[in-house]
């Protein structure tokens, strides 16, 4: 005779309508914004300017056409995904080689330098900008795509560091060990058994890093002084000085920079997913 008794706690149906009401509301005043200049990329100058209406009226696609023949918007999308994309890349490849090591064996000086890594985190950006200026121009690197890309992997380093580390600390050793038992490699257990199982980490990382390097101005703005080696936030402030009557133009500019991290973040986020599924299966 089975005495449990199953316990169901149910909300009344007006408080799931009072929660995702207030969920949709919040959601529509963060989204408002991005739609409405998502929206203003197909309007005209003077309806911008006027404020009448939401929809384009007439609906215009000269924004595209002038952000790509005046402003050459794709040379700095080009210039911000050289970037970005090796940027992260760099980052995640040293953070990993670093942050599996710390988290599995213990040896003399590991605790320090976990910490020196970590405290790299609350270094402010402002303060980097003098010592930083002065490695990157003795290096020969200022005004250089190469420095820019080597220079995002060292600024994205702490973050994507702390958070592999602290995935990999969770992560049960079983598999590892069970593959070194069976004859496999330092190498060999790393690339073959803990970085199938660290990918949702790897693209929760990759996508915070390549965002932040996208979306970054102020070293942009310090290291960078020809015109064709600038990122795309870089082009997006001249606009003002260059374009600023082209307000068109530079909508859709800024709605052209939104959309990229958004497909990247769609992208990585089903490789989360399936990163995930396939960690659990295993």
């Amino acid at each position: 005779m089975n005495t449990a008794t199953e316990v169901k706690t149910t909300r009344p149906a007006w408080a799931h309508l009072l929660i995702y009401g207030f969920l949709g509301a919040v959601a529509l005043l963060a989204l408002a914004p991005t739609a409405w200049v998502m929206l203003s990329s197909f309007k005209t100058g003077t309806q911008i300017f006027s404020g009448e209406g939401v929809w384009p009226a007439p609906f215009t696609v000269q924004g595209f056409i002038d952000v790509f023949t005046q402003i050459r918007l794709h040379e700095y999308l080009l210039n911000t995904l050289l970037y970005a994309g090796p940027g992260s890349l760099g980052a995640l490849t040293a953070a990993f080689l670093a942050a599996y090591p710390l988290a599995r064996y213990t040896f003399l000086g590991r605790n320090a330098l976990v910490a020196l890594f970590s405290l790299a985190l609350a270094l402010p950006l402002v303060g980097l900008a003098t010592p930083v200026f002065f490695v990157v121009r003795e290096l020969g690197m200022f005004d250089s795509r190469l420095g820019m890309v080597i220079f995002y992997s060292a600024l994205q380093f702490p973050f994507t560091f702390v958070v592999l580390r602290a995935f990999l600390v969770s992560t049960p050793p079983e598999l590892e060990e069970a593959a070194m038992i069976d004859g496999a490699g330092y190498f060999t257990t790393l690339f073959r058994v803990v970085l199938p199982l660290a990918r949702p980490a790897l693209a929760t990382v990759a996508v915070v890093a390549f965002v932040n390097i996208w979306n970054e101005f102020f070293f942009a703005n310090l290291l960078l002084i020809s015109q064709e080696n600038q990122n795309v936030q870089l082009a997006l402030a001249g606009f003002k000085s260059q374009f600023g009557f082209n307000v068109t133009a530079a909508v859709t500019g800024a709605t052209i920079v939104m959309l990229v991290p958004i497909v990247i973040f769609l992208i990585l986020q089903r490789q989360v997913i399936s990163g995930l599924t396939a960690g659990a299966v295993k």
